[in-house]
């Protein structure tokens, strides 16, 4: 699901319809049938009239729209977006997070998105899974992640934050050598780091 994978020599619709024309025996539609599919995922994607261009002649918002097509034409079981929109401009991201938000709640596929956008991981996912390097740091809603980060590295995640040094002393917090009135009361005594 990136521009770059268009297809430069086919239509807009040839691209969309590429997943079904390949299939081999009785798995592959009917010609008419692809064409109907293709052009219903033209309407879906918001590209009527367009079906007879080729790549080069589209901006980078609608190719990335023609890819996500060609994607949901075979109905996969897991639609996998991996990084998107990262070649796209913000205004634009911004434009296509919210269209990909309703096309995914008008299609309801199951969608794994790849991203490294704080901002369109939490306004885009039901479920958010945050990983560093490669391991699974937390996993929940937008809402839990940016309410309840459970590590330094989630709380780097959710976005601008600010950390002090400072010490635990029988449950309870202190900066530079008095409490702040801030307990701490499951945390054992010692240096620590508060996030806020």
């Amino acid at each position: 699901f990136q521009h770059y994978a268009l297809f430069r020599h086919m239509t807009v619709a040839d691209n969309i319809g590429f997943g079904l024309k390949v299939r081999h025996g009785p798995s592959r539609p009917p010609a008419q049938e692809i064409r109907r599919r293709a052009s219903e995922l033209l309407d879906l994607v918001q590209l009527s009239g367009l079906e007879k261009r080729y790549p080069a002649q589209l901006s980078g918002g609608q190719r990335q729209r023609v890819a996500l097509a060609r994607a949901m034409a075979i109905e996969p079981k897991v639609l996998l977006l991996d990084e998107p929109f990262g070649a796209l401009d913000a205004q634009v991201r911004r434009e296509l997070r919210r269209w990909l938000r309703e096309i995914h709640d008008a299609t309801g596929h199951t969608t794994v998105f790849v991203t490294h956008d704080q901002e369109e991981a939490l306004e885009l996912a039901d479920r958010v899974v945050v990983m560093s390097q490669g391991r699974i740091e937390q996993v929940g809603t937008a809402d839990d992640i940016y309410d309840t980060p459970n590590s330094p590295f989630v709380y780097g995640f959710i976005g601008e934050s600010s950390s002090l040094p400072v010490k635990v002393e029988n449950g309870e917090i202190w900066l530079a050598d008095r409490p702040i009135g801030i307990a701490a009361p499951n945390e054992p005594s010692g240096d620590a780091t508060l996030y806020f």
